[in-house]
């Protein structure tokens, strides 16, 4: 399982998610799912669940050090590659791709 952490705008008490920035591409060897997230104002955890209804294994992730941060973090099969599109330029990018072998005591999952 690979854990995919896409960073979040400083300010996330809501999110407002448009047409310019709600595609999400995951990345199987040369084979490309792309999703679309619905167009809205979300808060974290309204987001997650609209990811989750897309299929997707999503869950909000924060990193307690060295200062707490949260993170919509993607749970993928060890398969997938990469991951990118509109939605993640729009959430920050990327911070990092793991296999679970991160200091677990510093990962809260909400």
């Amino acid at each position: 399982m690979k854990r995919f952490w896409l960073r979040l705008p400083e300010k996330n008490d809501y999110l407002e998610i448009t047409a310019t920035n709600n595609k999400l591409s995951l990345f199987e060897s040369s084979t490309e799912e792309v999703y679309t997230v619905d167009i809205g104002n979300y808060s974290l955890e309204k987001l997650r669940d609209n990811l989750v209804s897309k299929g997707l294994d999503a869950r909000i992730g924060e990193i307690k050090a060295p200062k707490s941060s949260k993170f919509i973090v993607l749970f993928l099969d060890n398969s997938y590659t990469n991951v990118n599109g509109s939605f993640v330029t729009f959430t920050g990018g990327i911070e990092s791709i793991d296999t679970g072998d991160r200091q677990e005591e510093n990962i809260i999952h909400i």
